[in-house]
């Protein structure tokens, strides 16, 4: 699939989630981010069929991982429940694209340079936001939850950004907004549904190009790739 036929299709169905979103329709956010996520995995693996599968297999986990739990929790009225369910599936996305970006980054040689600046502002921001919600997330027993998606969250911003040399593989800079927009929509689950699925399906397109598009340029295949 050529990039301007994935573009193409994925800008078309992406204001059908957009207007989900507005009018909170359950259908049509779902129908739009299980369309967006079919389209995301024939984009990326017919594009990486010469690919070492850990990589293909952790990125089509993500995808999936990221029609997002909580489009599904919609249909529970339960508390607990839903606290159970995003708080076990949020770290666990992270986890997985910490895993896939990891991949990249040891086989990405020369190895891009560790930024420990971006290590100590994204740690710094993350106790920033922390101790600010702190009296907030007590009152609701929601503190270690919180902790464990933070620090997933920020490992998972530092694995992409430690993943690719930026001046020259200018297409890490997609999968550098996906995690933000994954970041996002995890930190909006519960507080604004409808806007989190606009942030998923955002990251999705963020992750899914820049990857394919990182992976055609090491391998000096024709990005025009059918």
């Amino acid at each position: 699939m050529k990039p301007v036929v994935f573009n193409s299709l994925n800008w078309s169905i992406m204001p059908i989630l957009l207007w989900g979103c507005i009018v909170d329709s359950f259908f049509l956010m779902q129908l739009s981010m299980t369309l967006l996520a079919v389209l995301s995995v024939v984009f990326f693996l017919k594009g990486t069929r010469f690919t070492p599968m850990m990589l293909r297999v952790l990125l089509v986990i993500g995808i999936a991982l990221t029609i997002p739990p909580q489009v599904l929790l919609r249909s529970i009225t339960s508390p607990p429940q839903v606290h159970v369910l995003a708080v076990a599936s949020i770290p666990l996305v992270h986890l997985v694209y910490i895993a896939f970006f990891l991949k990249i980054r040891y086989t990405n040689y020369p190895l891009p340079t560790c930024k420990w600046a971006f290590i100590f502002l994204t740690e710094a921001l993350g106790l920033a936001i922390f101790f600010y919600l702190l009296p907030r997330l007590e009152a609701k027993g929601m503190v270690w939850q919180v902790v464990l998606c933070m620090f997933t969250a920020s490992i998972a911003l530092q694995s992409v950004m430690h993943a690719f040399r930026l001046r020259e593989q200018p297409y890490g800079w997609y999968c550098l907004a996906g995690i933000s927009f994954l970041i996002a929509g995890a930190a909006l689950a519960l507080s604004s549904p409808s806007l989190s699925m606009l942030c998923y399906g955002l990251a999705n397109y963020g992750l899914v190009y820049g990857a394919t598009r990182y992976i055609w340029q090491k391998q000096g295949v024709p990005y025009a790739i059918r």
